[in-house]
């Protein structure tokens, strides 16, 4: 076959060097296509993590997907919406990993064929926490489509670890208990996309 060189280079998933926030696409687990972002965040493990899998937190930052219920593994549901389509997508999704305040991981697709999965990971302390956020693209299919799709869905993961990172700048200071929607300013709960 084709020395896996050339197909990383084929597919844009060569060794992203320079910015440690920008993404690093990479063909880890098992050479599935993977792309990874990596930022600084203010706040404890604990409060980044009521941001990524509190219903009310997520809504307000906007993530790439919404899931119905974010709080526990196992099955729940998913919406996302696609650029040129105008209703949002629903499918089922997973809760695949729920490492209170370590790891958070869900997934959605067809098993084997093609799925789709999001990961956070969190290290550090009240000073400052390391957010690791990666999409992993498994399954027979994920080597075809990674050519079409990396490359936007690493700029979609930036623009949304952003506003996560802006949603917790503007709740550094406010009551760690859940939020009210309505009381949100109005600019951090922009539509994604």
């Amino acid at each position: 076959g084709r020395p896996r060189s050339d197909l990383r280079e084929q597919l844009g998933l060569m060794d992203g060097r320079g910015d440690p926030r920008s993404p690093r696409p990479s063909l880890g687990d098992g050479d599935m296509p993977r792309t990874i972002t990596s930022s600084m965040l203010h706040g404890g493990p604990l409060r980044i993590w009521s941001a990524l899998t509190d219903p009310d937190h997520r809504r307000a930052w906007s993530p790439l997907v919404f899931l119905d219920d974010p709080s526990r593994l196992g099955d729940t549901e998913c919406t996302f919406a696609i650029q040129g389509i105008t209703r949002p997508i629903r499918t089922p999704a997973r809760i695949d990993r729920f490492d209170k305040p370590h790891a958070f991981a869900w997934s959605c697709g067809i098993p084997y064929l093609f799925t789709l999965e999001e990961r956070y990971e969190l290290a550090g302390d009240d000073g400052g926490t390391r957010l690791t956020h990666s999409c992993t693209l498994r399954g027979a299919l994920s080597l075809p489509f990674a050519a079409m799709m990396l490359r936007r869905l690493r700029s979609l993961m930036v623009e949304s670890d952003d506003r996560l990172a802006t949603y917790l700048r503007w709740r550094v200071g406010q009551p760690a208990r859940a939020i009210n929607r309505q009381r949100v300013p109005f600019r951090y709960r922009r539509k994604a996309r």
